[in-house]
């Protein structure tokens, strides 16, 4: 049977380490370090067992299900234990083709709830849908939470000192507390392993399909325990009109529950072009800079300019009316031309959750611009039928994958 036991689980000063082994089949998963971490900026050295196990849990549990496995430990939080079916829900919905089982042994369940817990925190990148939420609830003075080892590995440490300080920054222009959290949840699994069982029964890797959401989550519950965080706020990935799946949802993240405080997915009824429309009309209110961050392509915690995600971020300050060169991209007059036509190039309308979004983001363009007045190496965007595209672009990729099955078959 697939199994494995909590060994240890300890917190000194900022720091909390959990060991374990790991028994059964699904022994390949996992990595040989048997150990996982997190060490936070400010103390967590009040935090009972019970609640400093949850980030580790909650990084464990899809592999749990899936594989029907068993975890035996000795404490866990009451909140989060009774939580947990009501999370999983969530998954099963998401994924009706595949059995989520498995089941968390515990010696003892501990009621950890506190009465005058009150504050907020937000996750917060720098990213779009990261400064959406804090645009939206900045009356509230959450605390920003930001994890190192997400997407700025732990080896990144020049990227990380960017990021870091960028958001530091934000925080201290905010009169905002701020925490950061260096954690190895990227690292004690073999995500590609993961990834090639998952994607061939539901077509979604493992990072954003199963672990995104409520691994980044569960790393909040020992500093919620210690600095009476109320609620956190997580931004939404995707939106109410994405055709898409995410394991960051409103039916999974809404569900978790820890040492009586709450998480709250937030901005899911949002488009991403209505969120950069709301940081912009931000920062033309307020008169504060905003430099975004929404890169996972480059090292350095920067924004390549070529990836679809900087892509998509452009398209839609551009669409709004806006500098792109003004939020964090920089890029020549000249490089332009040349990032519309990768962007062109690229297989971006594969997906029809695509479609919706390019299509809100064509609209803005629009309703803002007459055809003469768009930049030339957008005017084809401006003018296309994107089912058309999306139409061409599947038959082209039917095409060159038949080929490359043809020279793999010879």
């Amino acid at each position: 049977m697939n199994k494995i036991i909590i060994k240890s689980v300890m917190v000194i000063a900022n720091r909390l380490e959990c060991t374990y082994s790991v028994s059964g089949e699904w022994e390949k998963y996992f990595k040989a370090t048997n150990t996982f971490f997190a060490e936070y900026s400010k103390n967590i050295d009040m935090v009972p067992k019970s609640v400093a196990i949850i980030p580790f849990l909650c990084n464990i549990l899809p592999v749990v299900w899936i594989f029907d496995g068993e975890v035996i430990l000795e404490d866990i939080d009451k909140d989060f234990f009774e939580s947990i079916e009501e999370f999983k829900r969530g998954f099963v919905t998401m994924y009706p083709g595949l059995s989520f089982k498995g089941r968390i042994s515990p010696t003892k369940v501990v009621d950890n709830r506190q009465e005058d817990f009150n504050k907020t925190a937000a996750f917060f990148s720098g990213g779009v849908d990261a400064y959406n939420t804090l645009i939206s609830h900045i009356d509230e003075k959450p605390i920003l939470v930001t994890l190192w080892g997400a997407d700025i590995t732990l080896e990144d440490q020049a990227g990380w000192n960017l990021v870091n300080n960028h958001i530091r920054s934000i925080a201290g222009n905010n009169k905002l507390d701020y925490v950061s959290i260096k954690t190895s949840f990227r690292k004690f699994l073999d995500e590609g392993a993961l990834s090639e069982y998952v994607i061939k029964r539901t077509g979604n890797n493992w990072w954003y399909g199963y672990q995104h959401g409520i691994g980044i989550i569960g790393h909040v519950a020992p500093f919620a325990y210690q600095y009476k965080v109320k609620t956190t706020y997580i931004a939404s990935s995707l939106t109410e009109e994405d055709n898409s799946t995410c394991a960051s949802d409103p039916s999974i993240d809404n569900f978790v529950k820890f040492c009586g405080s709450h998480v709250l997915h937030d901005g899911f009824e949002d488009s991403r072009q209505d969120k950069v429309n709301r940081i912009s009309e931000y920062v033309n209110r307020t008169k504060t800079p905003v430099q975004l961050r929404v890169c996972w392509e480059s090292e350095g915690g920067s924004n390549c300019c070529h990836c679809e995600k900087c892509h998509l971020t452009i398209l839609c300050l551009i669409a709004g009316k806006n500098d792109p060169r003004e939020y964090g991209f920089n890029y020549k007059d000249d490089e332009f031309a040349d990032m519309m036509k990768e962007f062109r190039m690229e297989l971006h309308f594969v997906h029809p959750s695509c479609i919706v979004l390019y299509k809100i983001i064509q609209g803005e363009l629009r309703k803002n611009y007459e055809f003469n007045q768009v930049h030339h190496s957008l005017r084809w965007y401006y003018n296309t039928n994107l089912e058309k595209e999306l139409s061409y672009k599947i038959r082209l990729l039917y095409r060159v994958k038949r080929k490359i099955n043809k020279i793999l078959n010879k």
